[in-house]
């Protein structure tokens, strides 16, 4: 899992049929003071953060995983996913 800063949403007007309902976050990476360490990304959220949160993400096949109805389907067209809200880092 990867730190990554919610910078807002993504409106899609058409999606795949799969992730229609989903939300779809800009997030950018960063390290665990919200450095940033990467480029812009789009990742579909399935927990809904909000912009400003500092959340957790994951890519590849744990994306289309990090979905609650991944079980229902063999896989879902996603690079990355929100699958965190950090509160608090100690």
């Amino acid at each position: 899992m990867h730190y990554a800063v919610v910078k807002g949403t993504v409106v899609a007007t058409q999606k795949v049929k799969d992730l229609e309902g989903m939300s779809l976050k800009v997030l950018i990476a960063c390290d665990e003071n919200r450095a940033a360490i990467g480029d812009d990304f789009v990742a579909v959220d399935p927990i809904g953060a909000r912009p400003g949160d500092l959340v957790l993400w994951v890519g590849k096949r744990e994306a289309s995983l990090a979905i609650p109805q991944a079980a229902l389907a063999n896989n879902y067209p996603v690079d990355a996913a929100v699958t965190g809200i950090v509160d608090d880092i100690g």
